[in-house]
């Protein structure tokens, strides 16, 4: 398995180079699976169809997928909050995430002395 990952500032075509090269690599034979991961998705605009959230086929050999982020999280992640509380600031949630893994790490190496 391969992976190629195009990074880089907005607006210089990362995703039309992406998609050619998905494209061409289909052709040449390779399963291939193009993925954007951008919140203004723009790689069903690259092949002129409605691509979402599931790989769908867009060529032989080729699928796409247009992941949203949010969406993951929420199916993903779940921070336990009072029921009268709407929403958590990212930096806190963030930062309940990272002291929760770090008390779980620390629980693993603790060692009782007799």
């Amino acid at each position: 398995m391969r992976i190629l990952l195009y990074t880089g500032k907005g607006g210089v075509g990362k995703t039309s180079v992406a998609a050619a090269t998905a494209l061409r690599c289909a052709d040449l034979g390779y399963r291939t699976v193009v993925v954007s991961t951008d919140a203004a998705h723009s790689l069903a605009d690259s092949f002129d169809i409605k691509i979402g959230n599931e790989p769908i086929e867009i060529a032989p050999r080729l699928k796409g997928q247009e992941i949203d982020i949010l969406h993951q999280m929420d199916e993903t992640i779940v921070i336990p909050q009072a029921a009268q509380v709407e929403s958590l600031n990212a930096g806190v949630a963030a930062s309940i995430v990272l002291y929760e893994a770090a008390r779980a790490s620390q629980k693993s190496k603790v060692k009782l002395k007799k």
